[in-house]
């Protein structure tokens, strides 16, 4: 008698082994996903700050320019 022995085609299923495997893939996975949407708000925080700084070095060089130019104009009043 001769004994053949075939192997699956697909791996045994981790859940016939451990029935919480699906459910600790499926929490990795949900983890994995908060992971990604943190990292893009991170992103965006990022960009808006940048933005945010970009816009008060302008204010802050507009501001210089308008107090030479309010200075200019108090010289000119203390010559008349």
């Amino acid at each position: 008698m001769s004994w053949s022995i075939k192997l699956a085609a697909e791996p045994v299923q981790d859940t016939v082994q451990n029935p919480d495997a699906d459910e600790e893939r499926h929490l990795a996975e949900e983890a994995r996903q908060r992971v990604e949407e943190a990292q893009k708000r991170a992103e965006r925080a990022a960009q808006k700050m940048e933005d945010a700084m970009k816009r008060a070095k302008l204010a802050q060089e507009q501001l210089k320019k308008a107090q030479a130019e309010a200075e200019k104009l108090k010289n000119q009043n203390k010559k008349t």
